[in-house]
């Protein structure tokens, strides 16, 4: 027996065309599940694409990166820290190097000065000009490069003569030496005789009396030499060449001029170094560089330069060294007497110095054609041939007697003068003076360190 349906909330049947609907929140959870998945499956796809992608959108965008990253990160520090079109900065140490922003230099790890954009820089003491060329340029020029190294040089000259007989068995020859041979000929110097009646052979001869005197007309003095023929193979009147030949380092200028040299290198280490400030003994490095040389003295060497790097103006003599890539200077250098394809260097250069074996005269002509490579650099333009007559020095100042006695840069070591006009400073009540601008935070940072290289004031 069925009973009355229910009316309020009772069951019902089921109408033959009804479904229930599945929530709404479901349906976009679902949904949901479904991007992520797809995204998901997407991006583990195109990764690789991406990741190429973004690279080389940093490549092509890398000068806005870096602009934007060196603003955010650099703290502003007023003018310095402010970027100019008119101011870049620059290394007095390396002068190729340059930045639009305060840094460090990556070569010598000194302060970068600022300066505004074409301003002229003064050469240091000994350079005559600067350039500064491109890679392309270098290489389109030809220009190579090569260390200054030791050589064996040596002084030679070729005499003729008529053999002369003195006593029974004894041979001697009377030659005119060129009086260029006055430093490099002395008694029992070790010559050669040949002879066309005797080809490919040689006989030994002495030097045995030198003339005191010079002949005027033909610039000679002469020279008697004792011949040894101990097979008795030579004949009086024979005719014959005399050989002189003499290393230029046996020659006693050499031996004076390196003496000299280690004796100015130890009194500028001295000068700079003093025991208070210096660890381990003073005058070390110029000790060990001058017995490096007086090494190479010993084994018949010298310091020498190919006569095809030397620019010969005819009042002086100047190469091009190579100081960083793709900068040069022109040095004016102290040459000797041409030996052959090289020339001895007196004084203006360093074992080691980068030199300009090739295009030396590309890169003068450039400079005389071009001034405007040079033209930011004091001292660039060609100095003149025959200077003004000078004047009577004024009195030195009381600031130039302190550079005169301080002579260095206490941070680099340095000439004061080399890198143009020294900065002054005052130092707990001191004055210094310093190389240039880039040398003033290191001192302001530990004075006491570089007040210590400072030579003290004489007693009154």
């Amino acid at each position: 027996m069925r009973g009355p349906p229910f009316r309020n909330g009772g069951p019902r049947k089921a109408s033959k065309h009804h479904t229930f609907a599945a929530p709404r929140s479901s349906i976009i959870h679902n949904r949901l599940r479904l991007f992520r998945r797809a995204g998901e499956l997407l991006l583990v796809r195109l990764r690789f694409p991406l990741l190429v992608l973004g690279v080389a959108a940093l490549i092509a965008n890398w000068p806005w990166v870096r602009n934007h990253w060196d603003r955010w990160t650099k703290p502003n520090s007023g003018l310095d820290a402010a970027r100019s079109l008119d101011t870049e900065y620059w290394c007095p140490m390396c002068p190729g190097v340059l930045s639009d922003w305060p840094a460090k230099c990556p070569v010598c790890h000194m302060d970068l000065v600022r300066r505004a954009k074409g301003e002229a820089v003064p050469l240091p003491d000994g350079v005559v000009s600067r350039m500064q060329f491109t890679p392309y340029r270098v290489q389109l020029a030809g220009i190579r490069t090569a260390p200054v190294e030791f050589r064996p040089l040596n002084w030679e000259a070729s005499c003729a003569a008529r053999l002369k007989q003195t006593g029974s068995d004894s041979l001697e020859v009377e030659i005119d030496v060129p009086e260029a041979g006055l430093p490099a000929v002395r008694t029992g110097l070790l010559a050669e005789v040949e002879s066309d009646a005797f080809p490919g052979q040689s006989f030994r001869t002495r030097v045995r009396d030198i003339s005191p005197h010079v002949d005027r007309e033909t610039q000679t003095f002469g020279v008697r030499l004792e011949v040894e023929d101990p097979r008795r193979e030579l004949k009086p009147g024979l005719f014959v060449t005399v050989r002189l030949r003499v290393p230029i380092a046996r020659l006693e200028s050499s031996l004076r001029r390196l003496r000299e040299q280690w004796r100015d290198r130890t009194a500028a280490d001295l000068a700079v170094h003093p025991r208070s400030a210096f660890v381990g003994p003073a005058g070390l490095d110029s000790l060990v560089q001058s017995a490096c040389e007086l090494a190479y003295h010993d084994a018949g060497q010298t310091l020498a330069i190919p006569s095809g790097s030397v620019i010969d103006t005819g009042d002086r003599k100047v190469v091009f060294i190579e100081r960083m890539a793709g900068t040069f200077d022109g040095i004016e250098v102290t040459l000797g007497r041409r030996c052959g394809d090289y020339y001895p260097v007196v004084r203006g250069l360093a074992p080691g110095d980068r030199l300009v074996t090739a295009g030396a005269f590309l890169l003068d002509a450039e400079t005389r054609l071009n001034p405007s490579l040079a033209a930011s650099y004091f001292g660039a333009a060609a100095r003149p041939s025959h200077p003004a007559p000078t004047r009577p020095a004024p009195a030195a100042s009381e600031d130039e007697k302190l550079i005169a006695r301080q002579k260095f840069c206490p941070v680099t070591d340095e000439p004061l003068g080399s890198m143009g006009a020294p900065v002054k400073l005052i130092v707990d009540g001191r004055p210094l003076f310093i190389c240039c601008k880039g040398c003033e935070n290191a001192v302001r940072s530990n004075p006491k360190k570089y007040l210590a290289k400072i030579p003290l004031p004489p007693a009154p």
